[in-house]
């Protein structure tokens, strides 16, 4: 039985953070109906992937996200499309939504709303920045989040000056945090028996992996600043490096492993500068980044990987997305699900949660739902007729690509 078999969520999400937030839930057992806004467009459909599946609005950056969720399109201005909105949450455990805060409240389908038809709900908004503080109404992506948080003044180097990170890395650490704060919540309501709402700006949920960073700034006064490819521990032992095929990573940060790394490199005259490697001088750091430039371009980076792992010493080679994912320690490691796409003849290898457990087994992917492919299922479950249907779809309500056409 999956962790969260029975959770209901009703995902009123759109573009990468919110979608993802629900996705995690999703592959641990959650059931989420996503409603999308009627006449809207949610440009994820048609970013990424081929383009077949772009055209069919099952682009990439959707499909990633949204496999196995039903979807129903729904004009949440219309009363009646509020009313529908309102039953599919007082069936539901989670409502999930990702507008700019108020937009809910103005809908009538904010907290509030819910809250009158199903008192006990897990109410969970992702935005920018929050519901208070003067950025509050201030829209936010991930790539204003990564400079307005710090994130790319540690990014790049003093050529390149500050840089993004190369995917959207605040949308995806906003949507685990959301993840992790409605699993929190669905387990004090079995305790308590209350709901609540969560508050989850993408501001604060990228803030909470830098608190390194704050308590050395507010310490010393000195920021991180352009770190390039200088590790975290500021060691001249590790870095990214040139191999005779391309590039290499290591990381010898203690004082064993750089012996251990000079001696399989046969750099015997290091091993002094090794041994105290946190008292270097600034023309000891450049002797040692020299020779091990030097020595690292003599061999492939895969040589290198097994010489390093062979002495412990950390080292990869920096593998480009379809290397990694073709590796068999990827596929040892049970992070992949297959993902049945149109126009495949074999699934996709689509990364699914970052960790396995020994008592279930993750279940198998369906494909992501067109724009409104579940909407006439969805309606028939909430007990609507199919004149009630029919009405719906002509009054602009509803719609689905098997509900009636309106003129």
């Amino acid at each position: 039985m999956l962790p969260l078999s029975g959770v209901k969520i009703l995902d009123a999400t759109h573009v990468i953070a919110g979608p993802f937030a629900s996705y995690q839930l999703c592959l641990m057992g959650a059931e989420a109906v996503r409603v999308e806004r009627l006449g809207g467009n949610d440009f994820i459909r048609h970013h990424a992937g081929s383009d077949d599946l772009i055209a069919a609005g099952l682009g990439g950056s959707f499909s990633a996200q949204n496999a196995g969720k039903k979807c129903i399109l729904l004009n949440l201005k219309d009363p009646r499309g509020r009313d529908v909105f309102l039953k599919l949450a007082a069936e539901s455990d989670v409502v999930i939504e990702n507008y700019r805060p108020g937009v809910m409240d103005r809908l009538r389908v904010g907290y509030d709303d819910i809250c009158a038809v199903k008192p006990d709900i897990i109410y969970c908004s992702l935005s920018g920045y929050g519901d208070v503080g003067p950025l509050k109404d201030t829209p936010a992506y991930d790539h204003i989040v990564q400079g307005m948080s710090g994130l790319m003044r540690m990014t790049g180097t003093a050529e390149s000056g500050p840089q993004r990170a190369g995917l959207p890395i605040t949308d995806y650490i906003a949507g685990l945090t959301a993840a992790l704060a409605v699993t929190g919540a669905l387990h004090q309501r079995k305790v308590s028996g209350d709901g609540q709402h969560l508050q989850v700006p993408m501001l604060a949920s990228v803030l909470a992996f830098m608190g390194t960073f704050a308590i050395d700034q507010q310490t010393t006064g000195q920021e991180r600043g352009l770190q390039g490819n200088i590790p975290f521990s500021g060691s001249p032992f590790a870095g990214r490096f040139d191999a005779a095929d391309g590039y290499l990573v290591v990381t010898a940060n203690t004082s064993a492993q750089a012996v251990r790394m000079v001696t399989a490199l046969g750099l015997d005259n290091l091993i002094p500068l090794a041994e105290k490697t946190g008292h270097l001088s600034d023309d000891e750091r450049a002797t040692i980044t020299v020779a091990l430039e030097k020595a690292f371009r003599l061999r492939t980076a895969t040589a290198w990987e097994g010489i390093l792992g062979d002495v412990s010493v950390p080292a990869g080679k920096v593998r480009n997305l379809g290397d990694i994912l073709a590796h068999p320690q990827t596929a040892a490691s049970g992070c992949l699900d297959d993902l049945p796409l149109p126009g495949r003849d074999v699934p996709l290898k689509l990364p699914g949660l970052g960790f396995t457990s020994d008592s279930w087994k993750r279940a198998p992917l369906r494909q992501p739902d067109t724009a409104g492919e579940s909407t006439k299922d969805v309606m028939r479950a909430l007990g609507y007729s199919a004149e009630e249907i029919t009405a719906l779809t002509l009054a602009g309500v509803i719609a689905g690509p098997d509900t009636p056409k309106r003129e």
